[in-house]
């Protein structure tokens, strides 16, 4: 086991790249267009989400929740955990890019969480790669540089503009038929959440406040599943929602539970089951 490194706080870069790759996403180039449907894997007639499952994929919380919450319970950084940058070359369909899409944000927003520049400089190229391959690269204006400036030591604002970001972004894809790609984002991310939560408390001496965290996406879990299960009938889909499913022993089999530590015969088994999972996105 690698030593944990001094942990720090900071998302001012994490947040600009988000503004940068998700907020406008207002045009895609023809370029763009014939590259997708070069590398697609997804079903072209996309799904009508009910009026739930839209809602909550529009509101589905993003990677920062997890992290922050991690940094709060004075976990700590190790970068050896994350997808390493070196793999973003190896996505070649459309749906593996936007399933690392959501890996590499969830990677960015834990190594800028404790202002690790290297690191979230490496995961900043992979997601903008990534984005610009599946068309959805955006613009930013002054106002909303202006905006990260003025909410650099307040983090309440930036989770809120972070949110707000990502909600434009599911916007705008629900709009362009493309809720496809924004489900496999959140299904990516959310996994490389948990699983660093996991390994974390694996990690940890005393993983009691690491294991409030993973309780805690219980709800978020739920969430993922009602948005999938729109996607049952879709078998470039159902794998995804059948991989993310595999998940749900982690509250259910090993008393993972808020106020509690986990002991390490349980911590083991949750970061053996979340690496699982997440080692078939990522691969």
């Amino acid at each position: 086991m690698k030593a944990l490194k001094k942990s720090y706080s900071g998302l001012a870069v994490a947040v600009l790249f988000l503004i940068i790759v998700l907020a406008g996403c207002n045009s895609t180039s023809n370029k763009d267009k014939k590259a997708n449907e070069a590398v697609a894997d997804t079903i072209r007639k996309e799904v009508i989400l009910s009026p739930e499952s839209q809602s909550l994929l529009y509101k589905f919380p993003t990677p920062f929740e997890v992290t922050m919450m991690l940094e709060k319970a004075k976990a700590g950084f190790i970068f050896d955990i994350t997808n390493s940058p070196t793999n973003v070359t190896k996505y070649s369909t459309e749906k593996s890019k936007a399933i690392n899409l959501g890996v590499y944000s969830a990677d960015l927003s834990y190594s800028a969480t404790y202002n690790r520049t290297d690191e979230t400089n490496k995961f900043l190229a992979c997601t903008n790669k990534l984005a610009d391959e599946l068309g959805i690269a955006g613009v930013y204006d002054q106002n909303l540089l202006d905006k990260i400036k003025k909410y650099n030591n307040n983090k309440d604002s930036l989770v809120a503009l972070i949110n707000k970001v990502f909600g434009q972004t599911n916007d705008f894809l629900s709009k362009n038929n493309r809720n496809q790609i924004a489900v496999l984002i959140a299904a990516g991310g959310f996994a490389e959440g948990l699983y660093l939560a996991a390994y974390l408390g694996l990690a940890a001496k005393d993983n009691t406040k690491i294991t409030a965290v993973i309780a805690d996406q219980k709800a978020n879990f739920d969430k993922l599943l009602t948005i999938l299960q729109a996607y049952n009938q879709d078998q470039n889909m159902k794998p995804i929602a059948d991989e993310v499913a595999k998940l749900a022993p982690v509250w259910t089999n090993y008393g993972v539970e808020s106020g509690k530590k986990l002991p390490k015969d349980k911590a083991i088994a949750v970061n053996d089951l979340t690496a699982s999972v997440r080692d078939v996105l990522v691969k």
